[in-house]
């Protein structure tokens, strides 16, 4: 193993090596007793909650829930899920925390909203860079509901480029405070909250030399100068609170700085990466939903003297539905696992499970309107509402679009090192000799012997044959773009989208082939009929898709696509009439 792979404490990260660290992703992650326990008695709580108090058709219409409805779930624990118990919370880990969230969402999308960005991103700062003091003043409040959160990242000229921030914070002369001025858009929890997660540039030296860069301060509310906008109308998650947020010279003491002075880009992203999970297990829950709405249908609704479920059409959607949200499911909670470990780095599993569940529930809702059909599309049904709130997670916490650019840059980031080290090591023969020889023997390894899987169960060989392959065929492909665009590549999005559609579908077949594993393990071959053809469906749908994207890289329409697409800028509308010459 090369030194750059060794030193990559990711599964995905090690996969653009060629490599399968299955250590990572074997046994599939089992709950605790505990943790189940509690769980278990939480997601009772919630569900009785839900049949007393949730009245999802009316917020809806109103755009607007009680806000005594956020109080309740703050006497349920519910805002304090993953706060240690020191502090008032319930100590879940992020795998029980997920849980938590999949049954909130499972619920009303507009309730999973409030809570996920109240305890998700809004005072995950806190729970992942704040300091002793700081958690003592305000983690306790938190998790009690007495303050609720917000993350107040966007701006008008600021969306998924974060670097990009206006907001401004000018130290004092004192050198006790900072003075933040600026705007924030489209915040969750804006009208309500009393602590915010502010992120303003500010003036740093670095070897001397003046520099802006982001850092992350606690904002409390009300205060002097912080004032929230108008509520947003919005295409779904109608009865959440979104607001704009109105920073106008508000001081700030400098306690109130959250991982140091200039590294606030470093805590959005650890925000981000964390909480995507919390996202990505409420698409489960709401898909879980749709499934079992639509199977009432089909097993009901009859036409042409038959079930609809007994059309072959029906079935194929029911069985993609059940099909992907299992991978989808497994994804969630393989990631949340790596988490909980405390030792991984787990940014493009986060952001790999979060493309892959929202993608899956938006054709998942969209199937199930599909199958109700005129009654899907009618608001006397839920099932409008449940397509319209799931809309929001392709855009949520990082666009699907910026996500799969993050995920192929950051997996082609060590192997574009190695290669640039290869180059020097070459150039100085005597120096770089142990570089090219590890290199080299790594090479010949995975072209003569490939990599192996030796912890699957031997019912699923085959499916980790697929896997073998497409891991070495995976860091040949990245090492032609590298050599072929250079730095070049951070420009380069239609091979970025193709290799991160690669790493996504190989991250859910992983996480599928070891859950299937344990599944047989635990309960024999043929109690798991159901979940080895699971397994072995996805395996056949996602190898035509990764065959397509490799193919891809080297013959396809990218030089079309770009001249219609930039020939329409240059016309600024559809050019095209049948009735016109």
């Amino acid at each position: 193993m090369s030194n750059s792979s060794a030193s990559q404490n990711s599964f995905l990260k090690s996969l653009f090596f060629g490599q399968i660290r299955e250590e990572y992703i074997f046994p599939y992650p089992k709950p605790g007793a505990e943790t189940s326990e509690t769980v278990g008695m939480i997601v009772d709580s919630i569900d009785k909650f839900g049949k007393d108090i949730v009245k999802s058709a009316e917020w809806d219409d109103l755009a607007a829930m009680p806000i005594e409805v956020v109080r309740q779930m703050a006497e349920m624990g519910l805002t304090g899920l993953a706060v240690k118990e020191e502090f008032g919370g319930l100590g879940l880990p992020q795998s029980g925390y997920a849980r938590v969230m999949q049954q909130i969402a499972s619920l009303d999308g507009s309730l999973a909203v409030t809570l996920g960005a109240h305890q998700s991103i809004g005072y995950k700062c806190l729970l992942l860079f704040g300091n002793d003091e700081q958690k003592k003043k305000y983690l306790p409040k938190l998790a009690t509901g007495e303050m609720i959160a917000a993350f107040c990242l966007t701006e008008p000229s600021s969306g998924s480029d974060a670097a990009s921030i206006q907001t401004r914070a000018e130290l004092s002369a004192d050198g006790k405070y900072y003075t933040l001025t600026g705007n924030k858009l489209w915040i969750t929890n804006g009208e309500i909250a009393q602590f915010l997660t502010v992120f303003a540039k500010t003036e740093v030296v670095e070897n001397g030399e003046k520099k802006d860069k982001v850092t992350c301060f606690i904002v409390e509310a009300p205060a002097e100068g912080v004032s929230a906008g108008a509520r947003e109308h919005k295409l779904g998650i109608r009865a959440s609170w979104t607001n704009a947020i109105h920073l106008d010279k508000v001081k700030v003491p400098v306690e109130n700085i959250v991982g140091g002075v200039g590294y606030g880009f470093k805590v959005a992203m650890g925000i981000l990466n964390h909480g995507r999970l919390g996202l990505a297990a409420g698409c489960v829950g709401v898909a879980k939903n749709a499934i079992k709405a639509s199977i009432e249908h089909a097993n009901e609704r009859e036409q042409f003297k038959k079930k609809i479920g007994d059309f072959g059409m029906i079935k194929e959607k029911i069985a993609r539905m059940v099909m992907n949200n299992y991978a989808a499911e497994s994804m969630v909670y393989m990631t949340t696992s790596l988490i909980d470990r405390g030792d991984m780095d787990y940014s493009m599993e986060s952001a790999a499970a979060k493309v892959f569940c929202s993608e899956m529930l938006w054709e998942t809702v969209d199937e199930n309107v599909q199958i109700w059909a005129g009654n899907g599309f009618m608001k006397e049904y839920p099932y409008e509402r449940w397509l319209r709130d799931a809309r929001i997670n392709r855009i949520f916490e990082g666009t699907n679009e910026i996500l799969r650019a993050f995920v192929a840059l950051s997996g082609m980031q060590g192997p574009g090192q190695e290669l640039s080290g290869l180059a020097k090591a070459i150039q100085h023969p005597l120096k770089g000799l142990g570089v090219v020889t590890d290199y080299a023997t790594r090479k010949v390894k995975q072209n003569v012997f490939g990599e192996a899987i030796t912890k699957a169960h031997p019912r699923l060989k085959k499916l980790a044959g697929f896997l073998e392959e497409y891991t070495v065929e995976l860091s040949q492909h990245t090492e032609t773009l590298l050599k072929r665009h250079g730095k070049e590549i951070h420009l380069k999005q239609f091979a970025q989208k193709r290799i991160a559609d690669v790493v996504i579908d190989l991250y859910a077949m992983y996480c599928v082939l070891s859950r299937v594993t344990a599944a047989i393990e635990a309960n024999g071959e043929e109690k798991t009929e159901m979940e080895i053809a699971i397994a072995e469906a996805f395996f056949s749908k996602a190898n035509r898709r990764i065959r397509g994207n490799f193919k891809a890289m080297s013959r396809n329409e990218d030089e079309l696509m770009k001249y219609i697409a930039e020939k329409s800028y240059e016309l600024g509308h559809y050019p095209f009439d049948v009735f016109k010459s």
